[in-house]
């Protein structure tokens, strides 16, 4: 379009010139002709001139028309000076870029290919714009299907459900990915997310997590294993401390140490049961059977007053703001452990007089459950780590003995099967609020 533009003008020019060059030519014969010297030389004058300008400009176009060699034009005087100097100006530039750009391209080829990631680019036609050899390899792909469509060459595959909008959205299916089995080798389990880089291109990223899934189910499966085991001989255990208890009561020393026996058997107890939950948690998923309208309202006013009426708190202080509009779609005995998990390390974690706030309330059409205290709070360094299993932050021996260590790590996996969000926000002496936001489809009003 440049170019059949550029030649149009030139045709333009030189119909100019070629009007000027007969004008001139008429002036000259007719000087001689009639005798009027001053149009002879008037018209030779400007003839010539007329000339010398059709020469330079088609210099200057030639120069335009090749100038990827060479950046210097040719020589320019007068009103062509600043027009061409700016030109130039633009050409270098143009070329600057054009040169950063093809070092910026061979320097993200180098950096994903060092990458232990399978990687292909889409634009937003999901058209296939570049393929590592760790995708050739993981994907069965070859540099031959670049320029394809992505459904084309995943037609039949679960990588597809990653760019359904009804189901995904870039930011989720980055953060979440989906899990399969590798194309080329089924043996294999491999991860695929999306990051999107800008409105235009987006990364698809895959990598081999056989290895990892391999050690949290093997992690997993001890978990289990060992809870079970433990069950038994500590219900035997259990049963002659019980025995003992009342069998003892007239030896002072002798029923001190085995009430202290017994408070750590319930303990471990405790312990045991938190493992199999967790366990249970972390190896079922939500189906849709599970899901039953919970009665959140009923079920928070009679936890709140089981707790409010514990033995360990009969010293703080307690309020409660709940929405009796507000139901939930879940599975009614892990929301009740979520609960009671934080209400009672709210009341666990905290010294006598703390003030505790029980919130549930509807927060842009999504449920919030949330619980406040004015505690002693808890320190940036330790808010990454206080839902890993058996991480405490507490150095009290009333605290390091009732708690398990495992409370928060049930409520943080209920709560991803549950897809809802738990945000924890503390500073020390500022106390501590634990946030669980549930997803819309979960959130249900019941007039």
């Amino acid at each position: 379009m440049t170019k059949t533009l550029q030649t149009g003008g030139l045709v333009k020019e030189k119909w100019i010139f070629s009007g000027l060059v007969v004008v001139c030519t008429t002036a000259i014969i007719s000087g001689f002709w009639f005798g009027v010297w001053f149009w002879f030389v008037a018209g030779a004058v400007l003839l010539i001139y007329l000339a010398w300008w059709l020469s330079r400009l088609i210099r200057l176009y030639r120069w335009f028309q090749h100038s990827e060699q060479r950046l210097e034009p040719p020589n320019m005087f007068g009103i062509l000076v600043a027009p061409v100097n700016r030109l130039v100006h633009e050409r270098q530039k143009a070329k600057a870029v054009h040169d950063n750009n093809k070092e910026l391209i061979q320097q993200f080829r180098t950096m994903v290919e060092a990458l232990p990631y399978a990687t292909v680019l889409v634009n937003k036609s999901l058209m296939i714009k570049y393929v590592n050899e760790r995708a050739e390899q993981m994907f069965g792909l070859s540099q031959s299907d670049v320029n394809k469509n992505l459904q084309q060459v995943f037609a039949d595959s679960k990588i597809m459900r990653l760019f359904d909008e009804r189901l995904f959205t870039p930011d989720k299916a980055a953060k979440e990915g989906l899990k399969m089995a590798q194309p080329t080798a089924p043996e294999h389990l491999i991860k695929v997310r999306l990051i999107a880089v800008n409105r235009y291109r987006t990364l698809l990223l895959a990598h081999d997590i056989s290895a990892m899934e391999a050690l949290q189910k093997s992690r997993k499966n001890f978990m289990a294993n060992a809870s079970h085991e433990l069950r038994t001989p500590l219900t035997v255990i259990t049963g002659y401390l019980e025995f003992l208890q009342n069998h003892s009561k007239d030896v002072p020393s002798v029923k001190q140490a085995v009430d202290q026996a017994y408070g750590q058997s319930q303990r471990m107890s405790q312990i045991i049961a938190d493992m199999l939950t967790l366990s249970r948690i972390e190896h079922d998923s939500v189906l849709a059977g599970e899901d039953e309208q919970i009665d959140m309202p009923g079920l928070l006013n009679r936890l709140f007053r089981d707790v409010r009426h514990g033995v360990d708190a009969r010293q703080h202080h307690f309020s409660a703001q709940i929405d009796s509009t507000l139901w939930l779609k879940g599975n009614a005995s892990e929301i009740t452990g979520v609960c009671l998990n934080l209400l009672h390390n709210a009341v666990l974690h905290t010294p006598p007089g703390t003030h505790i706030e029980l919130h549930w309330f509807d927060r842009s059409g999504r449920a919030c459950l949330q619980v406040k205290d004015n505690g002693p709070g808890i320190a940036a360094k330790h808010l990454p780590h206080v839902t890993e299993r058996f991480y405490r932050v507490a150095d009290s021996a009333r605290q390091q003995q009732g708690s398990t260590g495992l409370g928060l790590a049930i409520v943080k996996h209920i709560g991803l099967k549950h897809s809802a969000e738990l945000h924890i926000d503390s500073a020390p002496d500022k106390g501590s609020c634990f946030t669980m936001l549930f997803p819309l489809n979960r959130s249900l009003v019941n007039r």
